[in-house]
């Protein structure tokens, strides 16, 4: 069901776009550097490990991302970011009025016991969902909350030239849809080591952050498998 200001199609002047976007999940604990990736059209993600790398892993210094693509394109057109707090701190049974949390875990902590707390009616309690916290006090239960930690991360920038790593030059596997193609985009992270730092650099997000990348290109330099 759309929205009243939904719009039934979406406009543009260039040329057959496709937008590619993912998630992961910082772990340099991980081979490949991050956990749980999802999203279309992208083979892998790779970042700094403290193991030994998976196939394909670089192992690219702390606060750099190298973003494998599964097609090549023409054009990159622009892309984003977003980045999701991680949590931080022990489990807790209790909240502070006036304070942020995230339930941790349900437990048997009841519905009313989670309002009372600080979830808004209406809202259904599950692990992740984030409240500002009306009462003082145990929240009843085995229920639990953590707090919200920080990611870290200041801004991602796009490292290079995109549109000469979209293209690969592999030969025909280049050209065969869903097949890795060599096509890849890089991005540092900024952040400050400090509070009293002035210039940011590269540095490793915390571990559990959650990060969205999108891109958006311009024809997809592919063709369908056994054509």
């Amino acid at each position: 069901m759309a929205n009243r200001r939904y719009n039934q199609f979406f406009n543009t002047l260039h040329t057959k776009p496709i937008l590619i976007d993912c998630n992961f999940v910082v772990d340099a604990t991980n081979g490949a550097g991050v956990t749980g990736l999802k999203g279309p059209g992208i083979q892998a993600i790779y970042m700094h490990t403290s193991t030994t790398p998976v196939a394909g892993n670089p192992n690219p210094p702390a606060g750099y991302i190298l973003a494998q693509l599964q097609d090549s394109y023409n054009l990159y057109y622009s892309g984003g970011w977003q980045a999701v707090a991680p949590l931080a701190g022990s489990a807790l049974t209790s909240t502070t009025s006036g304070d942020v949390y995230v339930i941790n875990a349900l437990g048997t902590t009841t519905l009313a016991q989670w309002q009372a707390a600080g979830l808004p009616v209406g809202v259904v309690p599950a692990v992740g969902v984030p409240f500002v916290a009306i009462a003082t006090g145990a929240i009843g239960g085995t229920g639990s909350v953590k707090v919200p930690g920080v990611t870290g991360i200041g801004s991602i920038e796009v490292i290079g030239t995109p549109n000469e790593t979209i293209v690969s030059s592999t030969g025909s596997k280049a050209q065969i849809l869903g097949v890795q193609s060599g096509a890849y985009m890089m991005f540092q992270i900024l952040g400050p080591t400090s509070s009293s730092d002035t210039t940011p650099i590269p540095v490793a997000p915390t571990a559990g952050s959650v990060i969205h990348l999108e891109f958006y290109f311009s024809g997809s330099r592919i063709t369908v498998q056994g054509e």
